[in-house]
């Protein structure tokens, strides 16, 4: 069973430009391993190893904006 946590408006707006962040930092360490793939060895996509690892830290960091990973103090 899944108990919704309230959080304030300041706090979801809080998680959510952390994780904003968080995606630009990504999108934005990709382009530079896309580019440096290009240069060096382009046969191999090795930059998708990168993507591949990042993929479940968006997820999780994304679940945790939501609230999923808080306790309802009141009743836990």
């Amino acid at each position: 069973m899944t108990v919704a946590v309230a959080m304030s408006a300041q706090e979801r707006t809080r998680r959510a430009r952390i994780v904003r962040l968080h995606m630009i930092v990504g999108l934005f360490t990709l382009l530079v391993l896309i580019a440096v793939n290009a240069l060096v060895s382009s046969r191999y996509p090795w930059w998708l190893w990168a993507f591949i690892a990042w993929i479940p830290l968006i997820a999780a960091h994304t679940a945790w904006s939501m609230g999923m990973f808080e306790r309802n103090k009141k009743g836990s």
